[in-house]
């Protein structure tokens, strides 16, 4: 049986762009925000844990169990909010994000 070691990946990584530029806090209240806005109160507690962030704040990247990165990456790409978030890339492994290692 071939089966595909990702597909059982326990997190998943999303990199953001974050306009304007803001700190780890505020990015993780602006998807709370906007996960409650678009799901409800219930998908405002999934937890996401900002793993970087550039230094002039303008990216970030952010984990999360991966049965909550549809509704994570569905809140992002539907937020009107302010810092604005946009996708990067997402994937179940954080190497392939482009991060540099040392920079998480």
């Amino acid at each position: 049986m071939n089966q595909n070691p990702l597909k059982h990946s326990s997190k998943h990584y999303i990199r953001l762009t974050v306009r304007p530029a803001a700190d780890a806090l505020t990015i993780r209240k602006s998807l709370s925000n906007t996960l409650n806005e678009t799901f409800g109160t219930t998908a405002a507690s999934v937890n996401i844990d900002v793993l970087w962030v550039e230094e002039d704040g303008s990216e970030a990247v952010v984990r999360m169990h991966p049965d909550d990165a549809p509704k994570v990456l569905s809140a992002v790409v539907s937020s009107s909010g302010s810092p604005k978030l946009s996708l990067i890339r997402e994937s179940p492994v954080l190497s392939t994000l482009g991060v540099k290692q040392d920079a998480l």
